[in-house]
C-alpha cells in the first residue's frame, strides 16, 4: 500500500488502533532496550554505574531532540507536498534536511569532545560516579551523528506510512544493542564503554535500513533530488517541528535539574534511584509519542488534501484512545512495580526502596500525559510550530521546573517523584485551552 493509501484510509477506532500500534510499539521498544543497557551496566559493572545513564541523558536528550525537530518539522512539510501531489519538491525537501542534520551531527561532536570536563560536571558528575560517566560520555558523544541520525529517519520511514517496517527496523536494533551489551560488557570485559558502543551500533540499524529504502530500492514515494540550499526552508522546518524538540530537550534539561536534587535529597544513591524512575517516565511518554507520531502523518496528509470529515473523526478517536491507553498503562505499571524496580535493585536495599517510592509516586501522570503530547504534535501536524512549540516549552520546563523546586521544597524527596504528574495535570489546562481557541481554524472539531 502506497503512501497516499496508507494515510488516506477510512479510520475507524479499532483500525486507528491497528494503525498507530506499530509505532506504539517501536517508540516502547526503544524504551524497553535503554532499560535492558541499565540491567547490564547494573549486572557486570555496578549499581553506582547506572548514573552514568542518568548524568549522560541530558545530552542524548540534545541529540534526539535535534533529530526529532528536524524529523517531525521535514515530515509534515514532506508529507504535506506528497498529499499536494509535488512529489519532486519533497524529494528536495528530504535531500536538504539530511545534509542540514550531517552539518549538525559534526559540530556536536566537535563541541562536545572539546568542552568535555566542563560538560561532564554541568551534568552532575561527582567524585563517585565520574569514572563511570567519562568513558560512556565521550564515546556516546563520537557518535552523535548516528544518534542525529536515528532519531530523524524512524519519524521519516513512519511518515511513509510504513509504521510496521518501522517497528521491525528499531526491534533489531535493540536486538543487536543487548546481544553486543552482554558480549562487550560479559565477555570483553568492556565495563561500560562497551554499553556505548553497543548501543550506537543498534542506532546504525535504522540508517542502513534508510539507504535501502530511499537510495537502493527507491521504494519512497519521492527519492533524493540535487537541491539547491535553502536556509528559509530549514528555518521553517526547525521552527515547526520545534515543539517536539523542547519536549524531548526540556526533558533533558529537568533530568539535569532532577540528578542535583536528587543528590541533595539521597546523595550519590538517588541518582542512581532516579536513573530507574526515569526509565519508567521515558516508557509512559513513549507509549503516548508512538501513538502521535503515528497520526501527525495523517492530520497533515488530511490537512493538505483538504479533508476535514477525517481531520474531525481521526482527532476524536485520538482523544479517546489517548484516554483509553493512560488508564491501562497506569494499571499495569501499578500491578507489574516490584518487577519493575527488583530487574535493576535486590529488594530491600536502599537503592530499591527510594526507586520504588519514586515509581509509585510517578504513575499518575499516565492519565494527563497523552493528551498533553497529542495536543501539542497535532499543531506540529498543521505546521503551527509556535502554537507546538509554546505548549511543550511550558508542560515540559516551566510548570516542570516550577513543580520540581517547589514540590521538593514542600516535601523533600517525595515532591522529586510527584513533581511530574502535578506538572502534567497542571498543562493539560494549557492544551485544552489550545485546542479550544484554534478548532475552527483547523476544523478537527
Amino acid at each position: 500500500m502506497n503512501q497516499e493509501a496508507e494515510l488516506g484510509r477510512d479510520f475507524t477506532f479499532r483500525s486507528l488502533m491497528k494503525f498507530v500500534a506499530p509505532s506504539i510499539f517501536t517508540f516502547v521498544f526503544i524504551a524497553v532496550y535503554q532499560m535492558v543497557d541499565g540491567i547490564f551496566i547494573e549486572r557486570f559493572v555496578g549499581e553506582m554505574a547506572i548514573s552514568a545513564i542518568n548524568l549522560f541523558y541530558p545530552i542524548i536528550s540534545l541529540f534526539i531532540a535535534a533529530g526529532i525537530m528536524i524529523g517531525t518539522g521535514g515530515n509534515a512539510v514532506i508529507v504535506r507536498k506528497v498529499g499536494e501531489g509535488k512529489h519532486k519538491e519533497a524529494g528536495e525537501t528530504f535531500s536538504r534536511v539530511i545534509v542540514f542534520t550531517i552539518l549538525l551531527g559534526i559540530f556536536c561532536t566537535a563541541v562536545c569532545l572539546i568542552f568535555a570536563d566542563p560538560i561532564m560536571k554541568l551534568c552532575g558528575a561527582t567524585e563517585g560516579t565520574i569514572e563511570y560517566f567519562r568513558p560512556y560520555y565521550m564515546t556516546m558523544s563520537a557518535f552523535s551523528i548516528a544518534i542525529l541520525l536515528q532519531s530523524e529517519l524512524g519519524i521519516l520511514i513512519i511518515g511513509e506510512g510504513k509504521t510496521v517496517v518501522a517497528a521491525v527496523v528499531i526491534m533489531v536494533g535493540g536486538v543487536l544493542n543487548c546481544v553486543l551489551d552482554y558480549m562487550f560488557m560479559h565477555n570483553l570485559n568492556m565495563g561500560i564503554k562497551g554499553a556505548a558502543i553497543a548501543t550506537v551500533i543498534g542506532y546504525c540499524s535504522t540508517i542502513i535500513y534508510a539507504v535501502w529504502f530511499y537510495i537502493i530500492a527507491g521504494k519512497s514515494s519521492y527519492k533524493l533530488e540535487l537541491a539547491k540550499p535553502d536556509l528559509r526552508e530549514i528555518g521553517q522546518i526547525c521552527f515547526n517541528g520545534s515543539s517536539d524538540m523542547v519536549s524531548n530537550l526540556a526533558q533533558g534539561v529537568t533530568v539535569l535539574f532532577m540528578n542535583h536534587l536528587a543528590n541533595r535529597c539521597y546523595g550519590e544513591v538517588g541518582i542512581s534511584a532516579l536513573a530507574v524512575v526515569t526509565y519508567v517516565q521515558v516508557f509512559i511518554m513513549m507509549v503516548f509519542m508512538g501513538f502521535t507520531s503515528a497520526v501527525e502523518p495523517v492530520f497533515s496528509f488530511h490537512y493538505g488534501s483538504g479533508n476535514v470529515e477525517m481531520r474531525k473523526r481521526v482527532y476524536k478517536l485520538s482523544m479517546q484512545w489517548n484516554i483509553v491507553l493512560g488508564v491501562i498503562s497506569m494499571i499495569l505499571l501499578y500491578f507489574l512495580r516490584n518487577q519493575a524496580v527488583g530487574i535493576f535493585f535486590a529488594h530491600g536495599t536502599e537503592f530499591y526502596q527510594i526507586a520504588e517510592k519514586g515509581y509509585l509516586l510517578s504513575l499518575p501522570a499516565c492519565l494527563f500525559v497523552g493528551i498533553n503530547i497529542f495536543g501539542s504534535g497535532l499543531f506540529t501536524a498543521f505546521s503551527n510550530g509556535v502554537i507546538s512549540g509554546l505548549l511543550s516549552f511550558i508542560r515540559t520546563f516551566l510548570i516542570l521546573t516550577a513543580c520540581l523546586y517547589g514540590m521538593t521544597a514542600l516535601f523533600g524527596g517525595n515532591g522529586l517523584w510527584l513533581a511530574w504528574p502535578a506538572a502534567e495535570l497542571l498543562s493539560l489546562i494549557a492544551t485544552f485551552l489550545a485546542l479550544f481557541k484554534y478548532r475552527d481554524s483547523y476544523q478537527y472539531t
